[in-house]
């Protein structure tokens, strides 16, 4: 057999659906060759991922119970106060429905107050960042000035530095020595 005979029966072998006469010469190729081989583990483990699903086990009068419910006016909510069905011999308290709905009301009034407290959390955080101011220092604050072009800038920087006393003679004349009014 050769691998272009081989390759178009690899998966009605792996369904099992060839013959004995057809599968004993695929059997002795794939044992020859190694890229088909390949080919057929590799089909073997995409089938893996595809398992037929096991059959689902209806209860006995299932669907007469759910009409009873449906005539009774349920509309099948998960957290509904309707009175559960119960099997016989189990107190109503300890029937295993209801017990799983109670923790999960329990569970859910848990995050709805954790969210709500979270929720107050952020709003005082909120408030307090609001509550900060800029970084100010004597007249100068960062939102109270108007755009000052860049010698304008450079020329109040001077004006203050003198004023304060901290220019010394040798900065003043390399400022006037810039090139294009850039200063170095």
């Amino acid at each position: 057999m050769q691998c272009h005979e081989a390759r178009p029966l690899i998966p009605s072998y792996l369904d099992a659906e060839l013959s004995e006469a057809q599968a004993k010469p695929l059997r002795k190729h794939l044992l020859d060759c190694q890229p088909c081989r390949a080919s057929a583990q590799s089909e073997k483990n995409l089938k893996r991922w595809f398992v037929e699903p096991a059959a689902v086990a209806v209860p006995r009068d299932f669907a007469a119970r759910v009409a009873r419910r449906a005539f009774a006016g349920d509309r099948g909510e998960r957290f509904s106060r309707e009175p559960l069905d119960l099997q016989p011999g189990l107190s109503p308290a300890a029937h295993p429905l209801r017990i799983a709905r109670r923790d999960d009301e329990r569970n859910l009034r848990f995050v709805l107050a954790l969210t709500a407290l979270a929720a107050g959390l952020l709003f005082a955080l909120a408030l307090s960042i609001q509550g900060l101011r800029l970084p100010a220092s004597g007249t100068l604050r960062a939102d109270d000035l108007p755009y000052l072009s860049e010698p304008a800038a450079l020329q109040r920087l001077d004006e203050l530095n003198h004023k304060e006393g901290r220019v010394d003679r040798a900065v003043r004349e390399a400022g006037s020595h810039t090139v294009a009014g850039h200063r170095p």
